[in-house]
């Protein structure tokens, strides 16, 4: 036995070596199919592709499951690698021979005769950062990891991760990735001259470029088919008729329709409101199915780009644009024109656009459209001690008496800080949050009354969705359920109040006119919006059906010209919105009256004054109709009295200043008792000593006004500001003088040579 030993020992070894080569370790990430990264594509709700992000390593490619290999691409892929790839167990002797010397011969690594299973640890190895090089203890690595890897997968599992790591140029890494990007088709769709070019590619993916210069691969991919029809893999006429085949590359793929939607949809797939993802049957994420609507994106689209002449000429560089689905709230359109920057998410202030939630916060504490609210010069008190704040119109102009409804409808300053004062800016805050808008991070006393104009930034998505819960109500985002248990934001009377006012074109008239922008078809209630300085302008409406919320400006703050909601985001909100309508319900609803919200039934329809807001009474020379609840207040006006010379309005006295000439009214009965006794003291009422006004940028300057009152006067008061004449008062008429920064010393003098002073400071 001992001659034996040896070649019995001889023989164990080398069976143990065998066995060590075939069946020893090998890399985890090369058995396993999770490092096939397939890249993610981006889909509008109808399935259509609107963008194809890429992997990790910057390349797009997809995952082809073993039994969905399609013989075509078999063929060709072998004829072009490893014809011999069926037959041998990871390495090919032959090929080894060959490249041997052939690298003798050159005394370099120029072949490496690699087969398939060799590749495929080649582009693991890669994949994974492994860099062993073109080097003879490199090939044998690669060579012992073949082998093992023929022991642990079947031949279709190595073919089908080859053909989901070999890179094909243009970023592009795999057949099924590379069939559509090239030919537009699925790779069971590739003709074999299809399929033949593609195999060529691997071996030379930036040579063999076909976006750059297509005949270079075609040699190859001639062999290639001969190949195959040696190997008996197709016939000779099947042959023929590909050798002759002209191929078409598909054109380059568009720049994509939705840059900034599809950053969102990618960055947050499974928040509500967001895109679903969706697997493969691999269990590997290959699709964000979203919501938005491709075709309404590209009228979208077309229509910014349709406005952009107009644009230009306010300077405006940017425009965003979103459209929302009411009932499902859904994206429907996400636009961003001019910048990487997602303008639909950046906070910016908004203006008057945010007037329409103090209402609905005071709709919600007891106030009407009926009710009336002063449009008259006025100061508030501010949180710094000694500055006042003096709000004024866009239009420079003061209305007196006005109806809420009037109000709303044709945005005027001073009546919703008269209002935001009236209910507290703690209500509209809070309002605001539990609306959706999660910008307001500071306090309520830090924004003040000017919050109900605006001077608080906030997101277009956010406000767009706050305006779509008028339309249809419901619990808002992260709001908690209220005391009535109803879980709403908005009472049904609060929604359809908001809704009745900014859908009324009667109401806005006697501010923006008719005609404009605002004016559709068919219902849609809409509120424009002009920042401090004329940095931003918005528009944001809705139907029964979209919310469209538009914002222009500029992402630098660059000042626009001369342009306001109605003049900048309206026009493209008009346009937006018919267009949203005709997606949405597939026509538009031409001279459509219906109303956006049905009338609830706890309101009764009632005459009021048109001037006071209370009941009309049978000397109210104007009436309007209005829908109040069955328990509001039957109170009559009494500011309207019938007399032998007609109708004596008796103004409250927060009115009788602002009361034009020829106006008759009177003071009410208990100031009357003093007519006719003189005044002994003489003092300045407006503007009072000490106090600190603040120029609004938001308002042209001569409409930057205070109104200088005097009571207890005798006959005329001349004024004078810092010793320079600045006009005459008589009686309770006020003298608007306009506001210029400094320190100012206002003096009075009446007739009889009184004199009074008061200094006010202007920032």
């Amino acid at each position: 036995m001992r001659r034996f030993r040896k070649p019995i020992i001889g023989t164990l070894v080398v069976l143990a070596l065998a066995l060590y080569l075939r069946m020893g370790p090998v890399p985890a990430d090369l058995l396993s199919t999770t490092d096939v990264q397939p890249s993610i594509t981006v889909l509008d709700r109808r399935g259509e592709r609107l963008y194809e992000a890429r992997t990790e390593r910057g390349t797009r490619g997809t995952w082809l499951p073993p039994e969905a290999l399609p013989p075509v691409v078999v063929s060709a892929t072998l004829a072009a690698e490893d014809h011999r790839f069926q037959s041998h167990i990871g390495i090919d002797p032959v090929a080894i021979s060959r490249a041997f010397w052939r690298n003798l011969r050159e005394w370099r690594v120029a072949e490496g005769g690699s087969t398939i299973s060799q590749q495929v640890v080649a582009l693991a190895d890669a994949r994974a950062g492994r860099r062993p090089g073109r080097t003879i203890v490199g090939k044998m690595r690669e060579a012992v990891l073949a082998i093992r890897l023929e022991h642990r997968l079947t031949k279709k599992e190595i073919l089908a991760r080859y053909l989901a790591f070999a890179p094909y140029g243009n970023q592009v890494e795999g057949i099924a990735r590379a069939s559509a990007y090239y030919f537009g088709v699925a790779p069971a769709d590739l003709t074999p001259a299809q399929a033949a070019y593609l195999a060529a590619l691997p071996q030379r993916p930036g040579r063999f470029n076909p976006r750059r210069e297509f005949a270079r691969a075609q040699p190859r991919q001639h062999r290639i088919l001969r190949r195959m029809a040696d190997e008996g893999w197709i016939d000779t006429a099947t042959l023929q008729v590909a050798l002759t085949e002209r191929l078409a590359i598909s054109a380059s793929e568009p720049e994509s329709i939705a840059p900034h939607w599809v950053r969102r949809a990618l960055a947050q797939p499974t928040q509500p409101t967001q895109p679903t993802l969706a697997r493969s049957s691999s269990a590997r994420p290959t699709s964000l199915t979203t919501t938005l609507d491709a075709r309404l994106q590209r009228t979208v689209l077309g229509i910014v780009r349709a406005q952009r002449p107009m644009l230009d000429a306010h300077h405006a560089r940017q425009v965003s644009v979103v459209v929302l689905d009411n009932r499902t709230q859904e994206w429907l359109a996400w636009v961003t024109d001019g910048s990487d920057i997602d303008g639909a998410m950046t906070p910016r202030q908004p203006g008057s656009a945010l007037k329409p939630f103090t209402y609905a916060a005071a709709f919600e504490r007891g106030w009407h459209p009926g009710r009336v609210l002063a449009d008259v010069p006025s100061t508030f008190p501010t949180a710094e001690p000694g500055i006042l704040y003096s709000p004024r119109n866009y239009d420079g102009r003061f209305r007196g008496p006005l109806r809420a409804r009037l109000a709303l409808a044709g945005s005027e300053n001073v009546p919703a800080v008269a209002l935001a004062s009236d209910i507290g800016v703690p209500a509209v805050a809070d309002t605001l949050r539990r609306a959706g808008i999660t910008t307001l991070a500071q306090t309520a006393a830090h924004y003040g009354l000017g919050l109900t104009l605006g001077n608080a930034e906030v997101r277009l998505d956010e406000l767009t969705q706050a305006y779509s819960l008028f339309a249809a109500p419901q619990k808002a985002p992260g709001a908690v359920v209220g005391a009535k248990g109803t879980g709403r934001l908005f009472s049904d009377t609060t929604a359809y109040w908001i809704t009745d006012i900014l859908s009324d074109p009667e109401a806005r008239r006697y501010v923006f006119g008719e005609g404009g922008s605002l004016d559709f078809p068919f219902a849609v209630a809409a509120k424009t919006g002009t920042s401090q300085a004329y940095h931003d302008n918005w528009t944001i409406g809705y139907t029964r059906d979209v919310t469209v919320g538009v914002w222009v400006g500029n992402l630098d703050r660059t000042p626009l010209r001369f342009s306001t909601g109605v003049t900048g985001a309206g026009p493209v909100f008009h346009d937006v919105m018919l267009a949203a309508v005709e997606s949405v319900r597939g026509s538009l609803p031409l001279f459509d009256e219906t109303a956006i919200r049905d009338r609830p039934d706890n309101l009764r329809e009632v005459s009021l004054c048109a001037e006071s807001g209370l009941m009309a009474g049978a000397a109210c020379p104007a009436r309007v109709r209005e829908h109040l609840p069955h328990d509001a207040g039957d109170l009559t006006c009494t500011w309207h009295h019938a007399t032998d010379r007609g109708v004596l309005t008796v103004y409250p006295a927060e009115y009788r200043g602002w009361a034009a000439p020829g106006t008759q009214h009177s003071a009410p009965a208990s100031a009357r008792a003093s007519e006719g006794k003189p005044r002994t003291t003489f003092s300045i009422t407006s503007p009072p000593s000490g106090a600190t006004y603040l120029i609004d940028p938001t308002l042209r300057q001569e409409f930057q006004s205070v109104p200088l009152r005097a009571q207890g006067g005798i006959g005329r008061v001349d004024w004078s500001s810092n010793g320079r004449p600045i006009g005459t008062t008589l009686g309770d008429r006020p003298l608007p003088w306009p506001l210029t920064r400094g320190t100012h010393t206002l003096t009075a003098v009446d007739a009889n040579g009184r004199k009074v002073q008061s200094v006010v400071v202007i920032k």
